[in-house]
């Protein structure tokens, strides 16, 4: 005869309960602290999404944790990431740039973020200001600039790795080397000495730069909570939410909020580009959407005409979901939108930021 005891019985408000995902509320004072806690739990299967293909391809979110600590331990172990140092990330904005950002704030280090349309004086000043122990190109154009400038004596000759790197002969250490080489680092011992490291920045510590058309910015760890800070409490997340990001600009605004995605340990962040439609935008369903002003003004008079003067909250809604999706309730832009297009959103209930980045 077999006997089955169900431990909620036994325990009753006692019975363990499944791990989740700890309360926002409290943030820690550091962003490698913020990243840290949320790859505790693994909680969403998928972090980031990158365009690939017909579809988008899912980053899991340990397969991205995997991927911040191999680089981690390779700047660290070869490249001299120590820190106090630095790191330039230069190009367009895909998963590249959080993982890279996230492996070098997790050492102590700082992250100097470069828009990958800045011109080369400002380039070449970022990295004579910044100094850093090596650069990453997130894209085969940024890649062959950095090498062009390399090439004529311009650049230091430190390490450079590229995403896809065309005709390099041997003279950057490529992406997929990289990670290769790194995995023969990532042992249980270093992943632990890495996160106990994350959990040591202290919150004073320089964290990033972000140099674009409008200058040069600097923020400590503690600066960079305080604009999360203000994010999550104005829009806390929730299993399943969406963000869309779809300018390939890597601005300050972008940085952050990707920081805030793949921190809450909640969200998965979705790129995108310049040609995605309204009606491929409304069918991510995104809670979140992060683009230029001029892009989201194309899609909401995308169909018809000019939003009118006097357009009523109930038909700016349903215009609004059929073209950008039902759930989104947030959107934000390097700009203000123009007064038609800001009172649709506002009638539609959805809130809109614009964002000075330096």
């Amino acid at each position: 005869m077999l006997l089955y005891i169900r431990v909620e019985d036994v325990l009753g408000d006692e019975a363990p309960q499944p791990r989740r995902p700890r309360p926002l509320a409290t943030l820690p004072p550091t962003l490698s602290l913020f990243y840290d806690a949320a790859m505790r739990h693994h909680a969403r299967a998928v972090a980031l999404r990158v365009p690939g293909g017909r579809e988008r391809e899912a980053l899991p979110d340990w397969k991205l944790d995997r991927l911040v600590i191999r680089i981690a331990l390779y700047g660290r172990e070869k490249l001299g990431l120590e820190p106090g140092t630095r790191v330039l990330v230069f190009g367009k904005l895909g998963w590249l740039w959080p993982a890279v950002e996230l492996a070098v704030q997790g050492f102590g280090a700082a992250a100097v973020g470069v828009e990958h349309d800045v011109d080369d004086v400002a380039l070449l000043d970022a990295v004579r200001r910044a100094e850093p122990r090596f650069l990453v190109a997130t894209d085969a154009e940024s890649s062959k600039r950095i090498l062009e400038l390399r090439r004529s004596g311009l650049v230091p000759k430190v390490a450079l790795l590229a995403e896809e790197p065309a005709g390099t002969s041997g003279e950057v250490l490529l992406l997929s080397q990289l990670l290769e080489l790194g995995g023969t680092l990532d042992t249980p011992e270093r992943a632990q000495a890495f996160r106990l490291l994350c959990r040591r920045v202290e919150p004073l510590a320089e964290a990033l730069w972000h140099v674009g058309p409008r200058g040069t910015l600097r923020l400590s760890h503690a600066l960079a909570m305080e604009r999360l800070r203000a994010r999550i409490a104005s829009r806390p997340p929730a299993g399943g939410d969406v963000l869309y990001l779809q300018q390939p600009r890597a601005t300050l605004a972008a940085r952050l909020a990707l920081a805030a995605a793949v921190g809450d340990g909640l969200t998965e962040a979705v790129f995108g580009g310049e040609a995605t439609t309204g009606a491929q935008l409304s069918g991510l369903r995104p809670h979140a959407l992060l683009a230029s002003a001029a892009w989201l003004e194309s899609v909401c008079r995308g169909q018809g005409p000019r939003w009118p003067a006097g357009l009523d909250a109930r038909r700016a809604r349903r215009r609004l979901q059929e073209r950008l999706g039902d759930r989104l309730r947030w959107v934000e832009t390097e700009r203000p939108t123009d007064e038609a297009t800001a009172a649709a959103l506002a009638a539609a209930g959805i809130d809109g930021v614009a964002e000075d980045e330096a």
